[in-house]
């Protein structure tokens, strides 16, 4: 008997792990976090983008929390003004891949991601590309979908910790490096994602 209860209390943590892994049915990384609008009608708070890679904190995050809610930051709304050094419209999670910098000759590693979700989750996104695309005009981008002539815009959209590309194991902690360029410190993984309006500043 004390070996059948001894058996059940160490089954006990696996149990619990197993059923909050069956409950996260997210297709991709917090996917319903990025893709959703209901946060597009509060007031924008501005900020620069030296202040989220210089102030804000990071969450704790990691490619672990694949079904983690919005919290702290991530429950407002944000616009950012900055230059678009890199777009890159394919991905295969549908979404379009902006990197920003504070100023047209900031260094292309002190950026910032901006992401827009495919067009068909919400007429937002739909107008947001649109009205990016009519910002970028004739531009073209070159090799590793850089912009041979960076274009300057404001976008308004909610924080968004990209936790995925942050590794821990055994008290050390360290970035994948496919965040695109902006890899700089744990704390260029803040994005604007979802991006709800582009505009010109």
């Amino acid at each position: 008997m004390r070996l059948r209860l001894l058996a059940a209390l160490l089954a006990l943590p696996a149990a619990r792990l197993g059923a909050q892994g069956a409950a996260c049915r997210e297709p991709r990384y917090r996917w319903s976090v990025k893709t959703d609008t209901s946060l597009a009608a509060l007031k924008p708070l501005p900020v620069a983008i030296p202040v989220i890679l210089s102030a804000w904190e990071p969450p704790p995050l990691t490619s672990r929390d694949r079904c983690a809610k919005r919290g702290g930051r991530e429950l407002a709304l944000y616009r950012v003004q900055g230059w678009v050094r890199r777009v890159e419209k394919i991905k295969d999670d549908g979404d379009w891949h902006i990197e920003l910098t504070d100023r047209l000759d900031s260094p292309r590693d002190s950026c910032i991601v901006a992401e827009i979700p495919p067009a068909r989750l919400s007429a937002r996104y739909a107008q947001a590309r649109a009205d990016l695309d009519a910002l970028l005009g004739s531009k073209k981008t070159v090799k590793n979908f850089n912009l041979a002539h960076p274009v300057r815009v404001q976008v308004t959209g909610a924080a968004f910790y990209d936790g995925q590309h942050r590794r821990r194991r055994g008290g050390l902690e360290w970035l994948d490096g496919e965040h695109g360029r902006c890899n700089s410190s744990a704390r260029a993984l803040w994005e604007i994602h979802p991006v709800y309006r582009v505009e010109r500043p």
